[in-house]
């Protein structure tokens, strides 16, 4: 598809993946995420990062078997897990960062940052500032443009459990309007106490495993991770031969304005941002043949993401497959979007469906086909991925097929 201009006369050229990397409890490249959401492999475990046993549970989905290697300065966990994630998107894409020059942007979301820090201040004092500088959520996007040698724009974005899908937009825009030709866009988040306790405290951690949509759900599991998407413009892709995997046709982005911790009652900001990133697109919901659902296993969102589907989708919104990657993987806060448009873009290639594990009974308020505990083959040309956060920050991404 060629460049075009709108009626304001900017131009709007289209945007594709052309690679993916990731770090996750459940595989630490895509092929082995991919088989364990494919064979129902679970991340979760008895929590080792730190000493559980003051909380009311110990489970939790740590990433096990990751070693960094060849990256220097006391770069913290999360930044480490972006540029791995980073590393794998770039090298799939088979894109040199120093030939692509100032071209070449990153776009990453986090909700904590480089939380090793913030744990380490429940017990001590700030004596060093140029440490807390390094401990910011900015640094993981400085981190992985000094890693890796790209010279083009910086952005972090700390939108909490929506800031893949916000990095992801971001960079969507940016190509759009040609400031850049690609971008690493995605998010990154590592296993803190910090968090973990937080959760604890908001009485939302499950005791055993996540059951998203379930009537027994008992919470979610807190996870970590990194998902880095390497967009690009089309006319570039094509241009240097690049594979192409997916397009991003759209996205969109709502605020419930609501409550701090809890979502609108009546969906209507999850609603809103389905309906803004179908419009976005330039698609309707008839076209949409599959939903990657922000699914945390709590008894509130599931349902209020199940009204929002129904309201965007109407009847067609209980036969629509939907499903929770969560299961298996906990949530990952600022990088689980980013994971889960992975997933998505793993699926329209695969013409498989992942499953929502650990299912049992549906909730009568979840009224919805979560495609329970087996893969679907399915194939699947307009998806959309949801993600919700604290304060009622929405945000969902359209990707279709190439």
């Amino acid at each position: 598809m060629a460049a075009r201009e709108d009626e304001k006369g900017h131009r709007n050229r289209a945007v594709v993946v052309t690679g993916m990397g990731c770090i996750t409890p459940i595989g630490n490249d895509p092929g082995a995420f991919w088989t364990s959401l494919l064979e129902g492999r679970s991340g979760a475990a008895r929590v080792e990062s730190f000493d559980p046993a003051p909380y009311r549970t110990g489970v939790g989905c740590e990433v096990r078997g990751f070693a960094p290697k060849g990256v220097g300065g006391g770069a913290g966990r999360a930044t480490l897990l972006a540029i791995e994630a980073a590393r794998q998107a770039l090298h799939q894409g088979g894109m040199d960062p120093g030939a692509a020059g100032s071209r070449l942007g990153v776009s990453l979301g986090t909700t904590m940052g480089e939380p090793c820090f913030l744990d380490r201040l429940t017990g001590e004092c700030v004596e060093s500032w140029p440490e807390a500088l390094e401990k910011t959520p900015s640094s993981i996007t400085t981190g992985v443009a000094r890693a890796l040698g790209i010279r083009g724009l910086e952005a972090s974005l700390p939108a909490a459990c929506s800031a893949g899908n916000y990095a992801v937009g971001l960079a969507l825009d940016l190509i759009r309007e040609g400031r850049i030709d690609a971008a690493l866009a995605g998010g990154s988040e590592a296993f803190s106490e910090s968090a973990f306790a937080g959760f604890s405290r908001l009485n939302a951690l499950s005791p055993d495993v996540c059951r998203p949509f379930d009537r027994d759900r008992q919470g979610l599991l807190l996870g970590e991770g990194a998902g880095v998407l390497l967009l690009e413009a089309e006319e570039c892709a094509l241009r240097r031969g690049a594979r192409i995997l997916a397009r991003v046709l759209g996205y969109g982005l709502s605020c419930d304005a609501h409550h701090i911790t809890g979502p609108h009652p009546e969906g209507e900001g999850a609603a809103a941002c389905m309906r803004n990133a179908l419009r976005d697109a330039g698609e309707t919901a008839e076209a949409v043949d599959y939903i990657s659902c922000h699914g945390t296993g709590t008894v509130q969102n599931d349902r209020i993401e199940a009204l929002a589907i129904r309201k965007v989708f109407g009847d067609r919104g209980a036969s629509l497959p939907v499903s929770s990657i969560k299961a298996l993987t906990g949530h990952m806060m600022g990088a689980a979007s980013a994971v889960e448009a992975i997933a998505c873009v793993l699926a329209i290639e695969a013409g498989v469906l992942p499953p929502t594990w650990n299912h049992r009974n549906l909730d009568p308020g979840c009224e919805l086909d979560v495609i329970p505990n087996e893969p679907r083959a399915a194939r699947a040309r307009l998806v959309l991925n949801n993600s919700y956060a604290f304060g009622g920050n929405n945000a969902c991404v359209a990707l279709a097929a190439a």
